[in-house]
C-alpha cells in the first residue's frame, strides 16, 4: 500500500508547510543569531553616528555641520535608510546642521516585532526632533511614506517645523506603487512570508532586478554602492517587519484630513518617470495645503536622491536657502 501522503496530497500538502514553516523558524533564529553589518558607505565620513531613545524603539542619525537644522527623511522601501538621502545631505553640510536619521525598522535603528502606525512614527520623530534639536524648528525634506508622515507631523506639532521639501510624498495605496518600491503581500501561512523575504526578496538578484524595471528611469545608474548598502540593510536580522506591517496597515494612513492643518510653507516634487504614480497625486495635496507648491522633473525616477542626485540638490538648496515670498510667487 502506498503511503498515507501519496494517497491523499492534502496530507502531502500539509506536510510539506509543516516542513517549510520548520524551515522559516530555523531560518529566523539563525537570522537572529548573526547580525549583518551595515556598509560604512550608509553615511559620508564626515557625518557622526549618534542615537537617540524613543517611546518606540532606539533611532540612529548620522549628523554634520551647524546652522538651520535640515532633517532628512528616507523613504519606505525594500532596504531603505538613510542612505537614500546621503548623495545629497553631504553637500548641505557645509550650511546647515544636517540630520539623516534611520526611521524605526530600517538601517541601524531598532527593528521591533510590533507594528507601528502612522501616528506611531509621527510621535516618535517628534520626540526625536525635540531631543535633537531642542527650542529649534527644523527643516524637513522627506520622501515617499515618509513625506506624508512629515505632513502629518507638521500638522500635530506646528512648532517642530520650519518649512518641508517633499519628494514623491504617497501612502502607498494601489498595489503598483508598492511593487514600484519593492514592497510585497504577506503570504496567509504562517511562517513562509518571512522565508520568501529571507531567500527571494531581500537577495541581490531581486532587488537588482527591482531597481531596474521600477526604481531607477536609467537601469546603467543601479551601480555596485546601491545595491550592496539595499541588500545588506533589507538582509538585516526583523528589516522585514516594517516592510509586511507597513503593508497591512496602509489602507488606514490618512493624511487628507490633516492638510489644512499643514502652516509650514510645502514644495513637492514630482518625479515624471516614477513608476505607477501620478502628478495628480501632488495637485491634490497643494490644492488643500494653505502654502503648497510643487515641481515636476521631467527626468527623475523613484529614487532621484540615489540615481540623480544632483538635481534633487539643486531644488532642495533653493527651497531651504532661498527666500520664500519669491520662491512662491514663480
Amino acid at each position: 500500500m502506498s503511503p498515507l501522503w501519496k494517497r491523499n496530497p492534502f496530507v502531502g500538502f500539509g506536510i510539506g508547510m509543516g516542513l517549510l514553516g520548520a524551515l522559516a523558524l530555523a531560518l529566523k533564529h539563525r537570522q537572529r543569531s548573526v547580525p549583518g553589518r551595515i556598509p560604512d558607505e550608509i553615511s559620508p565620513a564626515i557625518f557622526a553616528t549618534k542615537s537617540v531613545t524613543t517611546a518606540h524603539g532606539e533611532l540612529v542619525y548620522h549628523t554634520s555641520g551647524s546652522g538651520t537644522p535640515v532633517v532628512f527623511l528616507h523613504g519606505f522601501f525594500l532596504g531603505a535608510s538613510s542612505y537614500e538621502w546621503s548623495k545629497v545631505y553631504a553637500r548641505s553640510a557645509g550650511r546647515h546642521e544636517v540630520i539623516a536619521p534611520d526611521l524605526i525598522g530600517f538601517g541601524e535603528s531598532e527593528r521591533p516585532a510590533k507594528a507601528l502606525d502612522a501616528m506611531d512614527y509621527v510621535e516618535s520623530l517628534a520626540e526625536f526632533l525635540s531631543k535633537v534639536v531642542p527650542h529649534k524648528p527644523a527643516v524637513i525634506i522627506a520622501s515617499g511614506v515618509s513625506a506624508n508622515l512629515s505632513l502629518l507631523l507638521a500638522a500635530r506639532h506646528p512648532e517642530l517645523v520650519s518649512r518641508m521639501v517633499l519628494f514623491l510624498p504617497t501612502d502607498l495605496r494601489g498595489a503598483q506603487k508598492c511593487r514600484a518600491m519593492g514592497i510585497v503581500g504577506k503570504s496567509r501561512i504562517p511562517g513562509i512570508s518571512h522565508l520568501i523575504y529571507k531567500r527571494h526578496l531581500a537577495q541581490a538578484p531581486f532587488i537588482r532586478s527591482w531597481l531596474e524595471k521600477s526604481g531607477f528611469s536609467n537601469p546603467e545608474k543601479v551601480h555596485e554602492e546601491v545595491l550592496s548598502v539595499l541588500v545588506n540593510c533589507a538582509q538585516q536580522y526583523g528589516a522585514e517587519y516594517a516592510i509586511f506591517n507597513f503593508f497591512k496597515k496602509r489602507h488606514s494612513f490618512d493624511v487628507s484630513r490633516s492638510l489644512a492643518s499643514v502652516l509650514a510653507p510645502v514644495h513637492i516634487i514630482w518625479p515624471s518617470k516614477a513608476y505607477g504614480f501620478h502628478p495628480s497625486d501632488a495637485a491634490h495635496l497643494c490644492r488643500n495645503m494653505p502654502r503648497a507648491t510643487m515641481e515636476i522633473l521631467p527626468e527623475a525616477s523613484a529614487f532621484a536622491p540615489m540615481e540623480s542626485p544632483e538635481d534633487i540638490t539643486e531644488v532642495v538648496s533653493r527651497w531651504i536657502d532661498g527666500d520664500l515670498t519669491a520662491l512662491q510667487s514663480t
